[in-house]
């Protein structure tokens, strides 16, 4: 079994296979395919870390951006950008993968909990997306929010 087809088999069962750091942490159901997976994970593990890390820093496909977008949001164009690339006058993003998927989740987490602290303000998360080639839009009843913030409703929009 290639290394592919083991993160393929992981995914399929409906577990999870990560890289953080140098460590493989993973989770996987309890029967028997998948203890045969884990043999597999052990045997090939450097060669796994090695394609992960590949696959964690090229820039998420656009049916993986559509997956992670929450209710509301709309996807309005997708043209990632080659890193390294600015976000702010102050950031360069190396990694497009873990840039991408870090603000996705805030976005998830910001739709979620709009009054809550524990990630930047909506405006700020639409607006790095947007530097990075990932344009969207929140959809309210009858209006848009933009990247810079501004609301525009049904009847600013020409079509």
């Amino acid at each position: 079994m290639t290394t592919g087809e083991i993160l393929d088999s992981v995914r399929e069962l409906g577990g999870e296979l990560t890289l953080q750091g140098n460590k493989l942490p993973y989770r996987l159901p309890d029967c028997p395919e998948a203890r045969e997976l884990l043999e597999a994970i052990k045997r090939d593990k450097e060669a796994i870390k090695a394609l992960l890390r590949d696959s964690e820093s090229q820039p998420p496909t656009l049916e993986e951006i559509k997956a992670a977008l929450p209710p509301g949001v709309r996807l309005v164009s997708y043209q990632p950008k080659q890193a390294p690339f600015a976000v702010a006058p102050v950031s360069v993003v190396t990694n497009a993968g873990q840039f991408f998927r870090a603000y996705l989740r805030d976005l998830n987490w910001r739709m979620a909990e709009p009054q809550g602290y524990h990630v930047p303000p909506l405006t700020d998360i639409l607006a790095k997306l947007a530097d990075a080639g990932l344009e969207l839009q929140l959809e309210k009843p009858g209006a848009f929010v933009n990247a810079h913030g501004l609301e525009v409703s049904d009847d600013d929009v020409p079509f």
